[in-house]
Parts: C-alpha cells; sequence; structure tokens
C-alpha cells in the first residue's frame, strides 16, 4: 500500500494539490484535442489530402492503420506529460 503513497521528511503524506487534481484532466482532454487538429492539419499539409478515417470505404487498411498509430503515439505522449505533471513530487531525504 505504501507504493501509492508519497511522503515527506517527516513521515507525513504528501497530499496531491486539489486544485492540480482538477484542472490537469481538464487540460490534458484539451491538449489531446489540439494534437489531433494539429496531427490532421499536418497530414493535410505533407500529403494534400485528409487524414484517412476508418469509415472511407475508399481508404487503405493500412494507411488508416498508420494514421491511428502515429495519433495514438501523440496523443500518449501528452497524456503521459500531464500524468507526471499531475503525480505528486517524491521528496528525497537527505
Amino acid at each position: 500500500m505504501s507504493d501509492l503513497l508519497d511522503f515527506d521528511n517527516d513521515g507525513e503524506i504528501v497530499e496531491p494539490n486539489t486544485l492540480v487534481t482538477i484542472l490537469l484532466p481538464i487540460a490534458a482532454i484539451g491538449a489531446t484535442l489540439l494534437v489531433r487538429k494539429i496531427m490532421d492539419k499536418g497530414y493535410e499539409k505533407v500529403t494534400g489530402h485528409e487524414p484517412p478515417k476508418a469509415s472511407d470505404p475508399d481508404q487503405r487498411t493500412g494507411r488508416i492503420l498508420l494514421y491511428a498509430v502515429a495519433t495514438a503515439a501523440a496523443v500518449a505522449v501528452v497524456n503521459v506529460a500531464f500524468d507526471r505533471m499531475a503525480a505528486p513530487k517524491r521528496v528525497h531525504s537527505s
């Protein structure tokens, strides 16, 4: 159970900031939407075509999967960054 808790030098539990706990998930959702929009615009700029959609029968499956993986990876990077910001900071004892 102690693996899930962070303690300061006095052995007190370090509580996450409530405002951070509320605002970071909202910011992460906004950042995720922004990343998807940037990926879509970048795809259009590079290829001259709209990004592939899974519901489009004229798109090749490989192209759809490649774009989906690239988008998912970019979103995952953003989510990890926000999770790291939200995590309580560890206090190192001297």
